[in-house]
């Protein structure tokens, strides 16, 4: 990436950080369970990094019920995606996330 690209994605990250606060849709999942869009869990690798690090969390397999945890363990894939990236590196894969999911708008929000 060219430096100027590079400022992009810096200035977006900036401007999306604040992804929680869309009205991101809900997928059907087994077991009458909804987990985020992809492009959720894209956000939210990413934000996890830069706010807490590498994620040394135990992968979750299992909600309380005794059912799979879908959404839990698809957060946890996206946190530890991120090993080994920089802090920039991070921001422009949540910035790649964001577009994706901006750019199909009715697959990723209500």
């Amino acid at each position: 990436l060219t430096e100027e690209q590079i400022a992009t994605f810096l200035s977006e990250y900036e401007q999306h950080k604040d992804y929680e606060t869309l009205k991101w849709r809900y997928v059907k999942r087994p077991g009458a369970q909804a987990a985020r869009t992809e492009a959720w869990y894209g956000c939210y690798g990413p934000t996890q990094y830069l706010k807490h690090g590498e994620n040394k969390e135990k992968a979750p397999v299992w909600r309380e019920d005794g059912s799979i945890d879908y959404g839990g363990r698809a957060k946890w894939d996206a946190w530890d995606a991120c090993k080994g990236m920089t802090e920039q590196e991070a921001k422009i894969a949540f910035v790649r996330a964001i577009r994706s999911a901006l750019a199909a708008p009715h697959e990723n929000f209500y």
